[in-house]
């Protein structure tokens, strides 16, 4: 599911959202094999976490960042 429209709901810097349409998108259902026993449990989490990325940024058109949960400070200096 992507919602896009969000940013104009509520800009940054701004204290009350103010109304704007936004639009909800549902994609197709996401599938798992089990994970190859090489691979660790937080391998396999994080390669399903970039799968549900990659399937909302294809829904929504936003660019795939390959980072998560950083700071600015480690997002800046990411290659």
């Amino acid at each position: 599911m992507a919602l896009t429209g969000t940013e104009r709901l509520q800009p940054v810097g701004r204290r009350l959202p103010h109304y704007h349409r936004i639009t909800v998108e549902f994609g197709m259902p996401l599938h798992w094999a089990q994970p190859p026993p090489e691979m660790s449990p937080a391998q396999a989490r994080r390669a399903a976490t970039d799968k549900i990325v990659q399937a909302i940024g294809a829904l929504s058109g936003q660019e795939y960042a390959e980072v998560y949960g950083a700071t600015l400070e480690a997002v800046a200096h990411h290659p």
